[in-house]
């Protein structure tokens, strides 16, 4: 007679494999957790390919210090031009290692904030200010008082 394979129970019926649907699920769950192209596997490769990198890069953003999540320190291109590909998660579980390897060593770690601070420097308070309220007269930053944008 043969048994369940995932509790060993014996089986009944027409049933082949599995004792019951919880078995079969059970099985289903561990049978895609070993392969390695779900969405489970790729999300786990990629954080710890960041979390090896980041560690690799000082463990802190290069500004601020700041080390607290993950999710908030990011790989910054210090040539934009020379930019193949973004270091996000979707590229660090899909891509080769050794092509990320090649792309990380034109970046430095930043956290959120000082990565869009150093991707928008006019959008600084004091430049909005201008902006929106005009210089210290009253005057609007361009002659038709119109908000062009960005300064």
């Amino acid at each position: 007679m043969n048994s369940c394979v995932i509790c060993g129970k014996p089986l009944s019926g027409q049933k082949i494999k599995f004792c019951s649907n919880r078995c079969k699920q059970k099985h289903h769950y561990y049978h895609i957790k070993t392969q390695t192209n779900t969405y489970h596997s790729q999300t786990i490769r990629a954080l710890k390919r960041k979390l090896k990198f980041v560690e690799e890069l000082g463990g802190m953003c290069q500004h601020c210090g700041y080390n607290k999540n993950l999710s908030a320190l990011h790989f910054h291109h210090l040539e934009a031009e020379h930019k193949e590909f973004p270091l996000g998660l979707r590229s660090l579980s899909n891509k080769r290692e050794d092509s990320l390897r090649k792309e990380l060593k034109k970046c430095i770690l930043l956290c959120a904030n000082c990565h869009a601070e150093e991707h928008n420097p006019e959008l600084q308070i004091n430049n909005v200010v201008k902006l929106v309220h005009g210089d210290s007269m009253g005057k609007p930053m361009d002659a038709k008082g119109v908000n062009s944008g960005k300064p």
